[in-house]
């Protein structure tokens, strides 16, 4: 890829794939540099002279997180494929994330996104592989720094397959969870006992360790066990969130004109403006949209923006009514979106969490008929349900 030479933030671009780095990874490649250098090449490789060790323990040092890119890089490609949108490739003290704008909308799409990270570790633990093989004859040094790159990719694949989430394996269980259940949310919730279940089943094998061979092991698989659990914890309220169909909408009141909620939406987050897709009611229906990315800035309070109504179209709103508008071959024209129930104004929401959400509790076999129709008039009876966007003082002059 073309690499545009830019910094943004503590990170670079390359391309149109953005990666940023936590500030304290240069210190553990230091760190891991020193360790290499001073501890471990000296005890498998005599009598070299000290910068040899060091050539070879930074080396071996830089290749670890250049593994560690590739795994997500992997991960990034493979979103990419299934035409999921990246945020950022983050690299952090001891791993990586590759980060996506919207969850998969389909079993299938995750475990093959899950799966591309150990199986791009995979195939470049084999192309340093042959290169060790290749250059044993040329130089030991060379030769151990690429033997040190095989083991650690194998060791990358391995661990980030075990069926604990958020590593893949977790995230790989889960999506058979979820094609077996057909529902995501009960799939997740069954994902994270099986973790942390796996994780218990490894503390036990600690003790059987320490019970028959003595602690030495033991400690090193008891310190696994509970850097799993904290990374089980860390990733459990994507798991365990059971979202309401309230819970996803922010409110808009009717007699509201389209500035008023553009004015809104810009004290909330700047951002939600430029990305989101404006409605235009009248007694109560979508007649018309504004697109905030064809906004030329925030509008006063009394001026007029008639002109940029624009007629409404498949992708511009969500109809909890109507399966079209939620399917996943309907894609949104923004991030934020009205929600109507038949014909009427609901509000405003994520427009690719929402409908996630739909499309899971349709195909979970709640009919919109029934329980669609019971959530909505849930958020219309109850006053403090749904968020709401803040009030505009000047509204209230």
């Amino acid at each position: 890829m073309n690499f545009s030479g830019r910094i943004k933030k503590i990170g670079l671009r390359f391309g149109r794939m953005r990666i940023t780095v936590d500030p304290l990874l240069p210190l553990v490649i230091i760190l891991m540099s020193w360790v290499l250098s001073e501890r471990y090449y000296p005890q498998i490789m005599f009598t070299q002279a000290t910068w040899v060790y060091w050539l070879m323990g930074v080396s071996s040092s830089l290749f670890l997180t250049l593994s560690i890119l590739v795994h997500e890089y992997g991960h990034a490609l493979a979103a990419r494929w299934q035409k999921l949108p990246l945020e950022r490739i983050h690299l952090y003290l001891f791993g990586g994330m590759a980060e996506l704008k919207q969850r998969p909308s389909r079993p299938a799409e995750e475990l093959i996104i899950a799966l591309s990270g150990p199986l791009a570790s995979l195939m470049f633990a084999g192309l340093a592989w042959w290169l060790a093989g290749t250059l044993k004859g040329v130089s030991g040094g060379v030769y151990l720094v690429l033997q040190f790159v095989v083991y650690m990719n194998l060791l990358l694949c391995g661990f980030n397959l075990l069926p604990i989430f958020p590593l893949d394996g977790g995230r790989a269980l889960r999506a058979l969870l979820w094609r077996h259940r057909r529902f995501f949310y009960g799939a997740s919730i069954l994902a994270y006992y099986i973790s942390i279940g796996f994780i218990f089943l490894i503390l036990i094998a600690a003790l059987v360790v320490a019970w028959t061979d003595g602690w030495s092991t033991a400690v090193w698989i008891a310190l696994l066990a509970v850097y799993l659990w904290y990374t089980a914890y860390v990733g459990r309220d994507e798991l365990i969130s059971q979202p309401r169909f309230e819970d996803l909408i922010f409110r808009i009141d009717d007699e509201r004109s389209p500035v008023a909620v553009i004015r809104q939406l810009n004290r909330m987050d700047r951002k939600y403006v430029s990305h989101a897709i404006i409605p235009v009611g009248r007694e109560g229906a979508l007649e018309s949209v504004v697109l905030g990315r064809k906004l030329p800035g925030i509008p006063n309070e009394d001026e007029s923006i008639e002109h940029l109504y624009e007629p409404v179209h498949d992708g511009s709103y969500v109809d909890i009514s109507d399966e079209k508008t939620f399917h996943p071959g309907n894609i949104p024209k923004a991030d934020y979106i009205p929600v109507l129930d038949r014909g009427e104004i609901l509000g405003m929401s994520d427009a690719h969490e929402i409908r996630f959400w739909l499309w899971q509790h349709k195909k979970a076999g709640f009919p919109p008929g029934s329980f669609f129709k019971m959530a909505s008039s849930d958020l219309k009876m109850r006053p403090e349900s749904g968020r709401e966007c803040p009030e505009d003082p000047e509204q209230n002059r």
